[in-house]
C-alpha cells in the first residue's frame, strides 16, 4: 500500500488581523476597506480600464452599489517603469535630484497595529488583475522605520517575503500596474503557508488517545523530523524562521493512501529543535491547547446546562472551532468549577455528562455522548499482530462529589497587604457577597475579586462562604465472578449532583466489565481513538472483538501502520444492531446481549 505524508503549517501572526487598523487616503467611493478581515470574494467585473473588458459574456456588468469591493484604488496606477518612489510621492525620470515634477497621487493602504507583530512577510489577495510592483514599509509602534522592499506580483495571490519582527504599522503603496489600471486589494495575511512533504520528511509519528469514561483529557500528539536544506528552522540561526513561530499557529496533517487525502487533525506548535540539518518539530491538538489557559468564572451551579458551560471554557481558551452534541449541550449540572485549567475544567464537565471529547481527523473538536455504536471493523488482513490481555476485575465503583449552601454568616475571606493600584486576589474555595475593609472591589466571582487600592494598606476581604459537604455513590455487583475478589475503583467529580454520581458510577462499572484488553498492530484506515470496533480474530473459529479503542499511535512514514490499545469483549453473535445505545442479538436469537 503506497501512503505519503505531509504537513501544511499557517506561518501567521495570529493575532495581527484582528489587531490591524487598516486606512487609506485613495479608496473609490464604492469599495469598502473595512470589509478586508472577511476575505470576501468578487466577480470579474467588467471595467473600463485598458484592454480589460473582455466582451465574450465571462465578466459581469460592474453594479450601481457594489458590496464585495474592499480597496480599489481611486486613480489609475503608472505604468512606466523609469517611475520612482522617494519621500512618499512619485517622481518622474532616472535621478531623483533636481527639480521633479509629481506624476500621481499616493495610492497606498496603511495597518496600524495597537501591539507587536512578527511575522515571515505578508500574502496579498489581489482581484483577477494585480499590480505590477508595490512598495511595503515597516514601522515600530513609534513610527521608527525597521524595513522596506519593493516587490513585484505575478499572480492575485501574492507573498511579500520579508521577514520582520516587532512591527507596529505597515503600508503598502501601489507602484505600477498595466497601462491605465487599478489596484484591487481584497485581503491581508500576514505570513504564508508552508509545506513539508515526502521530500523533506524523514519520519513521522501520531498518537490518539480518549478516555471513554471522561476521567482524563489526553492530549493527541503529532511528531515529525525533516531535513531544513535552507538552516530555516535551526534555532542557533538568529534570522531563522523559527522566530516566527507562535503557539497558536495551525498545523494541518495529511496522510495519503492510495491516493485518497486523508486528514489527521489540527495541531499547534509545541517545541522544536535541531540536530545538525534534521530539525524536529512536536505538536499538541485542541485537546493540549486547553491546557495552555485558566478558566477562572466557574461559580457555584444549580442546574445550569452543560452546553453554556462548555461554551464559557472554549471562550477563555480561544478556541472557537467546536461542536457539542444535543444530548450532553442539554445535561444540567450541579456543583461548582474553581480556578483551573480549562483542560480539567472541561473534564469535569465531561465526567458529568457521560460524554467524551474528539480531535482525531478532524479539523476542530467534537464533543458527544458515548456510545458503543461499531462505526469500524479491523479486518484481519490488515492486522500483523494481536496480543490478548484480561485485566483486574472491578466489582465496585465509588464516585465522590460535593453539594454547596451558602453560609448565613459574614466572616473573613481573606487578608492581606496591598500596594497601590488594582489587584485580582484568587480564593481557594468559593464565596459570595463580598465587602473590603479598604479599596474598592471592582468585580467579584465566587473563585477570585477584583480590589482597587488607592494607597498601600492592609485589606480583610468578609464574605459569605460556600460550604461543601462531601458524599459519595457506590456502585456496585451484586454476585462476583467466581474465583474474584472485591476490587473497588474511586473517582471524583465537582459537577455532579445524587443523581449524575450514581449515573456516572453505573456507567463506569459496567465499562469495566469489559475485562479484555487488545492490542493490535494493524494497516491504518478509518479507525480513530474514541470509536468503538469490531476487531476480527486472528483465529477463523473463534469470536471476534467488540472493543472501544481508547489509544492510537500511527507510523505516518513507515506504511500508515498503527499500534492501537483497546478494552472490550468477545463478540458473541455475528448479526447484532445497537438501539438506544444497547447492544441486542438479531430477532433469531433475541434478549440483550
Amino acid at each position: 500500500m503506497k501512503t505519503e505524508f505531509f504537513v501544511e503549517y499557517d506561518l501567521f501572526d495570529t493575532t495581527a488581523l484582528q489587531d490591524a487598523q487598516e486606512s487609506t487616503e485613495s479608496n473609490s467611493s464604492f469599495a469598502d476597506l473595512s470589509r478586508i478581515k472577511k476575505s470576501i470574494s468578487a466577480p470579474d467585473y467588467g471595467t473600463l480600464e485598458h484592454n480589460f473588458f473582455v466582451l465574450d459574456g465571462s465578466m459581469e456588468e460592474f453594479p450601481d452599489e457594489p458590496d464585495n469591493l474592499v480597496y480599489y484604488s481611486r486613480n489609475f496606477i503608472q505604468s512606466d517603469s523609469n517611475y520612482q518612489y522617494a519621500g512618499g510621492e512619485m517622481y518622474a525620470g532616472d535621478e531623483l535630484g533636481g527639480a521633479v515634477e509629481e506624476i500621481s497621487p499616493r495610492q497606498s493602504v496603511t495597518v496600524q497595529f495597537t501591539e507587536n507583530h512578527t511575522s515571515y512577510g505578508i500574502t496579498l489577495y489581489f482581484l483577477r488583475d494585480y499590480p505590477l510592483e508595490i512598495e511595503i514599509i515597516w514601522y515600530d509602534l513609534f513610527g521608527i522605520l525597521k524595513s522596506r522592499k519593493h516587490f513585484y506580483p505575478d499572480s492575485p495571490i501574492y507573498f511579500c517575503k520579508n521577514q520582520v519582527e516587532e512591527y507596529g504599522r505597515i503600508e503598502i503603496v501601489f507602484l505600477r500596474a498595466l497601462p491605465y489600471h487599478n489596484a484591487k486589494l481584497q485581503y491581508i495575511e500576514y505570513g504564508t503557508k508552508i509545506t513539508w512533504g515526502a521530500d523533506s520528511i524523514k519520519s513521522g509519528k501520531l498518537v490518539n488517545d480518549t478516555d471513554p469514561i471522561g476521567d482524563k483529557i489526553k492530549t493527541d500528539k503529532l511528531t515529525f523530523d525533516f531535513v531544513d536544506r535552507e538552516d530555516d528552522f535551526n534555532i542557533g540561526n538568529a534570522d531563522g524562521l523559527h522566530r516566527t513561530f507562535q503557539k497558536r499557529q495551525q498545523m494541518f496533517p495529511y496522510e495519503m493512501v492510495k491516493g485518497k487525502k486523508i486528514p489527521l487533525g489540527t495541531f499547534f506548535l509545541d517545541t522544536n529543535s535541531t540536530t545538525k540539518n534534521i530539525s524536529r518539530i512536536s505538536a499538541i491538538d485542541y485537546k493540549g491547547m486547553l491546557t495552555n489557559t485558566d478558566f477562572k468564572d466557574g461559580r457555584i451551579y444549580d442546574g445550569d446546562l452543560a452546553g453554556g458551560i462548555i461554551d464559557g471554557i472554549m471562550a477563555a481558551a480561544g478556541i472557537t472551532d467546536y461542536e457539542v452534541d444535543e444530548e450532553t449541550a442539554n445535561t444540567p449540572l450541579y456543583g461548582t468549577l474553581k480556578i483551573q485549567s480549562c483542560q480539567k475544567a472541561l473534564r469535569e464537565v465531561l465526567f458529568a455528562c457521560g460524554s467524551i471529547i474528539n480531535t482525531s481527523h478532524r479539523v476542530g473538536i467534537e464533543i458527544h455522548k458515548n456510545t458503543r455504536n461499531v462505526t469500524v471493523k479491523v479486518e484481519r488482513h490488515r492486522k500483523f499482530s494481536t496480543t490478548l490481555k484480561t485485566d483486574h476485575y472491578v466489582s465496585d465503583v465509588n464516585v465522590k462529589y460535593k453539594t454547596w449552601r451558602l453560609d448565613t454568616n459574614v466572616s473573613q475571606i481573606t487578608k492581606g497587604t496591598y500596594g497601590a493600584g488594582v489587584h485580582t486576589i484568587q480564593l481557594t474555595n468559593p464565596a459570595a457577597n463580598m465587602t473590603a475593609s479598604a479599596g474598592q472591589i471592582l468585580e467579584q466571582m465566587p473563585y477570585y475579586v477584583v480590589l482597587k487600592v488607592t494607597n498601600a494598606s492592609e485589606v480583610i476581604i468578609s464574605g459569605r462562604k460556600y460550604i461543601g459537604e462531601e458524599l459519595a455513590v457506590l456502585s456496585s455487583i451484586e454476585h462476583i465472578k467466581s474465583g474474584e475478589v472485591r476490587n473497588t475503583k474511586t473517582f471524583s467529580g465537582t459537577l455532579l449532583d445524587f443523581e449524575a454520581a450514581k449515573r456516572v458510577a453505573d456507567n463506569i462499572l459496567d465499562y469495566y466489565q469489559l475485562q479484555q484488553i487488545i492490542r493490535t498492530k494493524h494497516l491504518a484506515e478509518d479507525e480513530k481513538a474514541g470509536d468503538w470496533a469490531e476487531i476480527e480474530n486472528t483465529v477463523l473459529e473463534h469470536a471476534n472483538f467488540v472493543a472501544a479503542v481508547e489509544s492510537l499511535s500511527t507510523d505516518l512514514t513507515g506504511g500508515f501502520i498503527s499500534t492501537s490499545k483497546c478494552r472490550g469483549y468477545f463478540k458473541a453473535v455475528t448479526d447484532y444492531y445497537f438501539a438506544d445505545g444497547e447492544l441486542y442479538a438479531d430477532e433469531g436469537l433475541g434478549g440483550v446481549i
